[in-house]
């Protein structure tokens, strides 16, 4: 039978554990922000607008969901 012993302390540690891990995602995303959401075209043809176009969309809608 396998037992399981939690104290305070590690709960403690734990919770901060993972409020660094929040942290440190949180701020790679903020960094990442302008990168992935400023798109250049790759040409000035129609086709390479419409793909710049959607890859900024999805950027931003990631970038929305991600923030709530």
């Amino acid at each position: 039978m396998t037992f399981i012993v939690a104290t305070p302390v590690t709960f403690t540690t734990a919770a901060t554990d993972l409020w660094g891990i929040a942290g440190a995602i949180d701020a790679a995303g903020t960094a990442a922000a302008a990168h992935t959401t400023e798109i250049l075209a790759a040409a000035a043809d129609e086709v390479s607008t419409a793909v710049t176009a959607v890859f900024t969309t999805h950027a931003l809608e990631y970038r929305t969901v991600s923030t709530q």
